[in-house]
């Protein structure tokens, strides 16, 4: 019996650009301008680093990132939490 999506994992599915990103989160610290950069190299997007930033703070709201140094206003750090590994899977799986 296969467990039901959650209304997180729908969200994140609904908009290709938003899923995109997310599933190309990396495990480890990241800035949003070298997020940027590797995924419109990656997988042949044209994100500004607008998009990427209001994805990225969608994703703080949810709890699937949280922003390390919230008190600096141009060099933010983002790190993706437990939760946000957990979803990065269940959408891998439903998105092949």
């Amino acid at each position: 019996m296969s467990m039901p999506i959650d209304k997180e994992v729908i969200w994140i599915l609904r908009g290709s650009q938003r899923k995109d990103v997310f599933v190309n989160l990396p495990d480890t610290e990241f800035m949003p301008n070298k997020l940027r950069k590797e995924l419109n190299q990656k997988i042949s997007l044209n994100l500004s680093l607008r998009e990427i930033s209001r994805h990225l703070r969608d994703f703080e709201k949810r709890g699937f990132v949280s922003c390390i140094n919230s008190n600096d206003p141009y060099n933010k750090i983002y790190k993706i939490t437990n939760l946000g590994l957990k979803t990065k899977e269940r959408v891998k799986s439903l998105s092949v």
